[in-house]
């Protein structure tokens, strides 16, 4: 069934914003930032400070916003080209639901043309003469922000597939002009003439550059041929990965190798220690604990996401991970995941909060003091360590942050394991809920719960950004206060 929409040109331009979900693939970008800053934070770099400390100036000094940008764009466009991408790929399993969705709409707004009709004493305008004016917008504000544009004869479905390869080759040539003006490349290029002295490397270079092809040819792969990873099981198991610690990882080698002018590898990042890294970059057992947290938190919600579609999947030929497990172990692996992340939040936040108190530990605990773990978060801007009250200050803010987060993470997860249980079939006490305790629970049907654990990841990303900066920032005034570094 066809019925296209009477749309002007804004209502087109937001149906097609609607068809890519540009809003909501604001989430990847932001762990991108956060890997940013803290990769300016505890990572030496090449950048010159002019006399600048590492107070609050030398902080935002060594923060390069314009590669922080470019990571930024890169994630979220390929996030966006993607999502383009999915709807196409996924054209033929979404067609029916979309054409039962479009009949509704027809008879609902037949419905109100007549009950209008009636009142004003004619008839409703039959089929093929054009609404009014008022008509066209009321119209725009049902449907004009939907993703059944490519279903119901106002643009044919390939037009998601342009937007997506539109969105990919516009990355592309960032890409090429970002390497086209490093000097590490081109030797033609004078690296004092960039517009920011000290700056002007391209953050696509050795790792980073293979993490983002790898990436986007997994990620295109998700719903796409050859492999359709979401068709096989894989889907939410990689989207977990890429969506925030790959991404985070994005952002601390990316921006890594725009200010320091070395190109990191995979040995690196996988065998190196600080110590023995060629290239200056290397993640120790304390930022691995942050990444693990990160993961774990986010595949918790992916599996969210997808229980809503359970039996459409299963109808439609989808194999998901999720649409085989089922509802009930759905809803168990996101406690679980839950219960993991909150421990390796618990291990990192124990790794900067321990070495501060080693002089008043056990004996028995103090080989987990600083001198033999050493945290690379306990770094001001340039990669300065922190030590005595600028590091206590640090590890304070940090530890008040992520209290926060737990904070408004434990309604959430209540909610969304009441939603869960809810939705598991035969299972009457879930739906019920008449205990005491769930009882106080409120009931959120799962497409919402889908949407709050959205808003829970994307405010946590964005949280994690001004915890780092506000620590940094604390650290490095009282570091220069009490006299210690003044300048990298």
């Amino acid at each position: 069934m066809l019925d296209p929409q009477h749309l002007g040109f804004r209502g087109s331009i937001s149906s097609l914003i609607a068809l890519g979900r540009i809003p909501l693939a604001s989430e990847v970008p932001i762990w991108t930032l956060l890997g940013c800053i803290v990769s300016s934070q505890v990572f030496p770099n090449d950048i010159r400070l002019d006399g600048v400390g590492v107070g609050v100036g030398g902080v935002l000094r060594a923060f390069d916003w314009w590669a922080a940008l470019q990571c930024m764009l890169v994630t979220w466009g390929t996030n966006v080209a993607i999502n383009f991408g999915n709807e196409y790929f996924d054209w033929d399993l979404d067609h029916p639901g979309q054409v039962e969705a479009i009949k509704r709409d027809v008879e609902a707004r037949r419905a109100r043309g007549g009950a209008a009709g009636t009142a004003a004493g004619s008839s409703p305008q039959p089929d093929g003469v054009d609404a009014s004016e008022e008509e066209k917008k009321e119209n725009e504000k049902i449907m004009g922000n939907t993703t059944r544009i490519i279903h119901d004869g106002t643009f044919p479905k390939y037009v998601s597939l342009l937007c997506c390869a539109f969105w990919q080759l516009s990355l592309v040539g960032l890409i090429l002009f970002s390497r086209s003006t490093d000097p590490a490349l081109h030797t033609s290029v004078d690296p004092g003439s960039h517009w920011r002295s000290g700056y002007g490397g391209s953050p696509f270079r050795g790792l980073a550059l293979h993490i983002g092809i790898i990436c986007t040819l997994l990620s295109h792969s998700y719903v796409g041929p050859p492999l359709r990873l979401h068709y096989n099981g894989f889907g939410e198991l990689v989207s977990a990965l890429f969506l925030s610690p790959v991404a985070f990882v994005f952002g601390l080698v990316g921006h890594y190798t725009a200010v320091s002018g070395r190109a990191a590898t995979w040995h690196d990042l996988v065998r190196a220690t600080p110590k023995t890294s060629s290239s200056g970059f290397a993640l120790d057992r304390q930022m691995w604990l942050l990444v693990g947290a990160f993961y774990t938190f986010e595949q918790a919600r992916i599996f969210v996401m997808h229980v809503n579609d359970i039996e459409a999947d299963r109808r439609g030929g989808k194999h998901t991970f999720v649409s085989r497990v089922g509802h009930t172990a759905a809803r168990n692996l996101y406690v679980c995941f839950n219960l993991a992340s909150l421990l390796l939040f618990t291990a990192f936040t124990a790794s900067l909060v321990l070495p501060l108190t080693t002089m008043t530990l056990h004996p028995a605990l103090r080989p987990f003091s600083a001198q033999k773990i050493p945290g690379m978060m306990l770094r001001a801007a340039g990669g300065v360590p922190l030590a005595g009250s600028a590091a206590k200050f640090f590890s304070i803010i940090w530890l008040v942050g992520l209290v926060v987060i737990l904070a408004y993470s434990i309604p959430i997860c209540a909610i969304t394991i009441k939603s869960l249980t809810a939705e598991i079939p035969n299972n009457e006490k879930g739906k019920k809920g008449k205990s005491e305790p769930a009882a106080r629970i409120p009931d959120v049907p799962i497409g919402k719960c889908a949407m709050l654990v959205s808003f829970q990841m994307l405010g946590t990303a964005a949280f994690l950004c001004l915890t780092s900066l506000l620590a940094s920032f604390a650290g490095t005034f009282v570091e220069t206060r009490t006299g210690g570094v003044v300048a990298i």
